[in-house]
């Protein structure tokens, strides 16, 4: 009885979906069919749907079939991206690390995340060694090349700054550039001779080079000699548009050497701190005044180079000047020329003051020498 009972009820069953579908195929149009393949349309529970947009996350699924779901946008602070048919929930934004100095380039919105990157002035070192998008990193300064007296061959951007060669006036040394020498008075290793036009040679002596020669005058082929009282000098002459060394032979500067007692040498060092102008020669006589041109470089020439600037103190000439004048000219020679001229302008330039100044520093030999160059006349 059971089993006729369950037969009648399927049957009955069959037959209410067979009216069913032929009461909605006679009905008006069939309902368009739902194209689960396309990109606004897919399955999202019993029917197909149309997506949510980015920035908007699924709160639920459409009720009938092609219908719309319901979409809410993201929380701020949060982000999608992309069309989506299936998130419930939105992604939260990347938070930039200020402990490794990064900043965030672009901020996170509703559909993009936060972008982090590097303030200007900084670049990103990636902190993993398969580095790709998206690999932890942190910012480090870019490299200042006109602090390190260098060329930009590279601006900082993605990397650091590509540092070239040494700026003008500077010369490479020990992975650095060094600056060029202001005066000849110190040693200048290579590469300084290429580049600064100027070396000391084997003997220890300032040497000028090719770089410097065709600025010279004649005068100008008589070395810069060193402190001591004997000046030993290699003669150098001008040969073609360079320079080359003369024979081996020494050639002493005849600047005797003065042997001075106690008492003298604190008598002199007391003349020393307080100069007083020695007493002109007589006015009208050729040697009351220093004139310009030949007798400024026998000057020069009769002043060791390690004590010109006791020489020109000596003088009187302010430190100032000094000072300004080794910062405005680059030549040793060319500033020697320049201070004795700034020194005439600045008060009577009597020959007496420059014997008694050489005589005061203890170079009576060099005085003496003088006198007689500038009576023999050129």
């Amino acid at each position: 009885m059971e089993l006729r009972l369950g037969g009648c009820t399927a049957a009955v069953a069959a037959v209410l979906l067979l009216v069913l579908l032929g009461a909605q195929g006679q009905g008006g149009t069939p309902s368009p069919k739902c194209d689960c393949a396309s990109n606004f349309q897919q399955r999202s529970g019993l029917f197909c749907c149309k997506g949510c947009p980015a920035g908007h996350y699924l709160k639920a699924p459409c009720p009938k079939p092609c219908g719309a779901s319901t979409c809410l946008p993201c929380p701020r602070g949060t982000f999608l991206a992309r069309e989506n048919h299936h998130e419930t929930r939105c992604t939260r934004c990347q938070a930039c690390d200020e402990e490794v100095s990064q900043v965030a380039l672009t901020n996170c919105s509703a559909v993009a995340d936060a972008h982090c990157g590097c303030d200007p002035g900084w670049f990103p070192e990636c902190l993993v060694k398969s580095c790709r998008d998206g690999s932890p990193f942190r910012c480090h300064p870019c490299s200042d090349c006109r602090a390190l007296h260098r060329h930009t061959r590279v601006p900082c951007s993605v990397r650091d700054t590509d540092c070239g060669t040494c700026l003008p006036g500077f010369y490479e040394y020990g992975n650095s550039c060094v600056s060029c020498p202001t005066s000849t008075l110190g040693s200048c290793p290579e590469p300084c001779v290429t580049v600064c036009g100027w070396r000391q040679n084997e003997a220890g002596l300032e040497a000028l080079t090719p770089l410097q020669a065709t600025h010279l005058s004649p005068r100008d082929s008589t070395l810069l000699a060193p402190a001591s009282s004997i000046e030993k000098v290699r003669a150098t002459h001008l040969v073609g548009n360079g320079w080359a060394l003369g024979s081996p032979q020494i050639q002493e500067v005849p600047c005797a050497e003065v042997t001075w007692s106690w008492d003298q040498l604190r008598s002199r060092a007391l003349d020393a701190a307080a100069p007083t102008p020695s007493p002109a020669p007589p006015a009208g006589s050729a040697a009351a005044t220093l004139q310009p041109g030949p007798q400024l470089y026998d000057v020069m020439d009769a002043v060791p180079a390690r004590r010109w600037k006791e020489f020109v103190r000596t003088l009187g000439l302010r430190e100032a000047e000094i000072e300004a004048v080794e910062v405005e000219i680059g030549r040793f020679r060319d500033q020697q020329y320049e201070m004795l001229k700034r020194w005439r302008q600045q008060q009577p330039a009597g020959l007496g003051a420059v014997y008694a100044a050489l005589e005061r520093m203890g170079l009576d030999g060099c005085a003496e020498d003088l006198r007689s160059r500038l009576q023999r006349g050129p």
